[in-house]
């Protein structure tokens, strides 16, 4: 469960909750894309599960979502949570 709570002029506050099975997690990819087909890119990586993203692209729209990840690999991605800047 993704949400974009708090954000502001080029930033965003992402917060989400920790994968329910899937065995324990090393990191979280924090994923950004230009709606509504833009290519997912890496836009962070985070250990606990919530980020402030700065210098995000302005006046654009852009989806977040995050990826799980362990010594398995990755999980599946979350929801995703769109903002404008």
């Amino acid at each position: 469960l993704l949400e974009a709570p708090r954000q502001g002029a080029g930033w965003v506050f992402l917060d989400w909750k920790k994968p329910a099975d899937g065995g324990r997690i090393s990191a979280y990819k924090v994923m950004r894309r230009e709606r509504p087909e833009g290519a997912w890119q890496e836009a962070a990586t985070a250990v606990v599960s919530e980020a402030t993203l700065v210098e995000q692209p302005r006046g654009k729209e852009l989806e977040y979502r995050i990826v799980a990840v362990n010594k398995a690999g990755d999980g599946e991605p979350s929801n995703t949570a769109m903002v404008v800047l």
